[in-house]
């Protein structure tokens, strides 16, 4: 198994990636490990400021262990924990994390951290499927997320093999090219280099010749079918969404001294029981309880985007799902370590925390509002 360039991240240094396994150094000799085994996603930690200098043996044998099951186990893309399901507002484990003391905290902030860097878009587990696309014809009132989380593949994959825009409204009757893994199925064009299409979808050459079999990547001809796995379609900005009607941030991102003094890696935003919308297209990669986030959902959106929508009263998706940006997801509200209703909205860009102000436009900064958390 083929070891990752480690990526920048805001909660800490990432030591070491494979497709399985990650070690991430949170500072103060304290290590963060999450790493798949039989279908889980399992996660924990070494802290050396407790444990002192003696445990660095003990630490090595299990770091060799997980090292052994992340690098060579079959790989998985199931979520954390995929019995989770949402919690009532102020039920007894609700009101426990409203009381939140900074162990517990700290070990919602582990449990983030472990999803957002998980990646599930596309699982190494697609390496091992043999190739198969069907053919489907559309039903009326049929969208291309409800289809994609059918098949369970992207809709960028739906729609790149089939020549659609994501945007394309369906018709009954329409035929539908959709792989079983993620990628598209291109039809060769007259002056076509495999090169070229390789270079415009950001695919690695030797995985189409190794995917397709192809001996040769000179010996293509015009009406060709080639699968591209892994392909990013070219395509204008990506529509970002406001996740709340009311467009107005309540405590915007950066250090603040409440609840605690800490640097605060989201927007919340005024939303008072009302709809949550998704902010951009994507796949939910979890939607349950989250410690001291309360109910909450996070959508993938391509290798590089993850978007968090946190202190939910109600989750309207389920772990699995494709949605559009706009779609309803969540209801807002106060679950979790949470002082009034509001959403908290978080933007994850290659595994960092980024400003969400920088993506979406129209927002309305409260001034002198007390943050909600």
């Amino acid at each position: 198994m083929i070891f990752k360039k480690p990526r920048q991240l805001s909660a800490g240094k990432e030591l070491l990636r494979t497709d399985n396994f990650t070690l991430i150094y949170l500072g103060s000799f304290h290590f963060h490990y999450s790493f798949y085994f039989r279908g889980n996603l399992h996660h924990g930690s070494v802290d050396f400021r407790r444990r002192k200098f003696r445990m660095i043996p003990a630490f090595a044998s299990v770091l060799f262990v997980l090292l052994f099951f992340g690098i060579w186990m079959s790989p998985s893309n199931a979520s954390m924990d995929p019995k989770l399901e949402e919690i009532s507002e102020n039920d007894s484990e609700d009101l426990k994390a409203k009381k939140g003391d900074e162990k517990f905290l700290e070990e919602s902030e582990k449990a983030k951290l472990t999803i957002l860097m998980a990646n599930e878009i596309r699982s190494p587990a697609d390496k091992k499927k043999q190739l198969k696309v069907t053919t489907y014809k559309v039903k009326r009132n049929e969208s291309l997320s409800e289809i994609a989380t059918r098949f369970k593949v992207s809709m960028e994959s739906i729609a790149g093999s089939s020549n659609i825009n994501l945007d394309d409204t369906l018709y009954p009757g329409q035929i539908l090219q959709i792989p079983n893994k993620q990628g598209l199925l291109y039809k060769v064009k007259a002056g076509d280099t495999i090169a070229r299409v390789a270079s415009l979808y950001k695919v690695n050459l030797d995985e189409i010749m190794e995917e397709n079999k192809l001996d040769d990547l000179d010996v293509l001809r015009p009406g060709q079918k080639v699968f591209l796995p892994g392909a990013v379609i070219p395509d204008p900005a990506p529509k970002w969404v406001i996740p709340v009607t009311s467009r107005i941030v309540t405590s915007n991102y950066g250090w603040r001294t409440f609840p605690q003094h800490k640097f605060h890696e989201a927007l919340d935003l005024k939303a008072n029981y009302e709809i949550v919308m998704a902010a951009r297209n994507g796949k939910v990669v979890f939607a349950g309880w989250m410690g001291g986030y309360g109910n909450a959902v996070v959508l993938e959106h391509n290798d590089e985007f993850k978007t968090l929508y946190a202190h939910n009263s109600r989750l309207n998706v389920k772990r699995g799902d494709y949605v559009v940006a706009g779609k309803k997801i969540a209801t807002s509200g106060c679950t979790g370590y949470c002082f009034g209703p509001h959403l908290h909205f978080e933007v994850i860009h290659k595994g960092k925390s980024v400003n969400p102000s920088k993506y979406l436009k129209g927002l309305t900064f409260k001034r002198g509002g007390k943050p909600n958390h």
